[in-house]
């Protein structure tokens, strides 16, 4: 291989390139494996952001609960989500956790 003016140029006499071999690709385990990949650091991103938002980083109330209603069929529904942090010394529970 010669380098002229930074640029390597390819030596094309050489024969250690690889054989073209012909690979068929699995669209569908692709996609999968890229949504899981994306559901991940969505996951990941989200977990992030509510853990500054029980902290207190970024929000401007000390809340730690929401709620939230709607009307579905003629019924009213109410959901209440409320969090806490806690701290454990058991590294079993830690696991289950994840």
């Amino acid at each position: 291989m010669q380098i002229n003016n930074n640029r390597k140029i390819p030596n094309t006499d050489s024969n250690d390139k690889a054989p073209y071999t012909k690979e068929e690709r699995d669209m569908e385990l692709e996609n999968i494996v890229g949504n899981m990949m994306i559901a991940q650091y969505q996951v990941d991103k989200l977990r992030s952001r509510l853990s500054e938002r029980i902290s207190g980083y970024g929000s401007a109330s000390n809340k730690k609960a929401s709620a939230h209603m709607f009307r579905h069929n003629d019924k009213w529904y109410k959901v209440t989500i409320k969090v806490d942090e806690m701290t454990t010394h058991y590294p079993e529970v830690v696991e289950d956790v994840k």
